[in-house]
């Protein structure tokens, strides 16, 4: 990751940080393009946050992508290398890069929905996840119900945002899911 992508990153962190620590406003407000905030968001009923969200592909790096990638392993999908075998798509390739494993995962995930294999998680792929998203309770903890594993998000309510804020768990902690 190169120091511009980390400096942002973590301008990023600080800014949400802040505004969760100043105390936010009520999700108001209507719904627009997620990538355009810069933070994958939602408000009400979590099985509608994420078809607005943006395109992820080859060559991006965020916390977006680890949020695009755990949903990747929680339903149990498949990469294949080079020599054709395929390896299920473990938190160890939970990395914040979108690389030819989750280029690979994305195309299995898409196959086994029905969607166009094309290898990007566009809005289409986020919306048809978002059904998978389990109510937000009162600590801000959504629950992903995947095909092979449940794996737990937070949603939060951030100063200067319209609608709260998703967090990923990415290096053993919860970190703002930022493009």
């Amino acid at each position: 990751m190169n120091t511009y992508t980390r400096f942002r990153r973590a301008a990023m962190a600080t800014v949400l940080a802040g505004g969760a620590v100043l105390g936010g406003f009520a999700a108001t407000g209507a719904a627009h393009a997620s990538e355009d905030t810069g933070v994958v968001d939602g408000s009400g009923k979590t099985r509608n946050d994420w078809g607005d969200e943006g395109t992820l592909q080859k060559g991006d790096e965020s916390n977006a992508v680890a949020l695009w990638q755990t949903v990747l392993m929680a339903d149990g999908a498949y990469w294949k290398d080079s020599g054709g075998t395929l390896h299920q798509f473990t938190e160890d390739d939970i990395s914040g890069e979108y690389d030819s494993r989750t280029v690979s995962a994305t195309k299995y995930w898409q196959k086994s929905r029905g969607l166009s294999q094309t290898g990007k998680a566009n809005p289409k792929c986020f919306s048809h996840a978002d059904n998978n998203l389990g109510p937000v309770n009162k600590k801000g903890s959504v629950v992903y119900e995947g095909d092979v594993d449940d794996v737990t998000f937070k949603r939060k309510t951030v100063a200067g945002y319209d609608e709260q804020v998703y967090y990923v768990k990415f290096d053993g902690s919860y970190v703002p899911a930022t493009y």
